[in-house]
């Protein structure tokens, strides 16, 4: 007796390959931003103290979080090889030049030498301050351990917002305009 032709090898086998490739997108696009960082929101946001090396002040500067409390601020875990991290990092130089008065945006380089943070900043032409986590406690308090990492914090100094991968520009205005909102 013949066998269907579904259950033959020429109909079956590309049938569960497409399946399997369906869900591994799933996988790696939704399931990621399903709930993330829920822990996280409208509770305060850690504070941490971290030097600068690029696009801040010069010498040994360094900003700690605690003192932008009266403005929102978009932190962005990061680093070099991070392919997701170099389409994040135009998408948020764009948002700190357009909302420079009320919003800052902070990059956090983690687990990479200070001078390849900076190079890097200078290289994409990135006009917001470029911090480096050196010992990853920021890294840590903030779980960011999907790179990039984006989280924004109301000016009370909660946050608003926690976002594994990349957030588009139009998203991150959203969030801007809602904060503005709440005022």
């Amino acid at each position: 007796m013949a066998q269907p032709e579904f259950f033959s090898g020429k109909i079956l086998y590309p049938f569960i390959g497409a399946l399997l490739a369906i869900s591994a997108l799933f996988g790696l696009l939704i399931m990621p931003r399903l709930g993330q960082g829920s822990a996280f929101i409208d509770r305060p946001a850690p504070d941490f103290e971290l030097p600068v090396v690029a696009n801040g002040a010069s010498g040994n500067a360094r900003i700690r979080l605690s003192q932008l409390k009266d403005k929102v601020v978009i932190l962005d875990f990061w680093a070099t090889w991070c392919g997701p991290c170099a389409q994040q990092a135009p998408i948020l130089d764009r948002i700190a030049r357009k909302y420079e008065s009320d919003v800052v945006v902070l990059g956090i380089n983690v687990g990479e030498a200070p001078q390849s943070a900076a190079n890097y900043a200078r290289a994409k032409g990135l006009s917001y301050p470029i911090l480096i986590d050196p010992e990853g406690a920021a890294q840590a308090a903030y779980d960011a351990s999907a790179l990039p990492t984006v989280v924004v914090i109301d000016t009370r100094g909660n946050i608003a917002t926690f976002n594994r991968g990349v957030v588009r520009q139009a998203e991150l205005e959203r969030v801007l305009k809602d904060l503005r909102e709440r005022r």
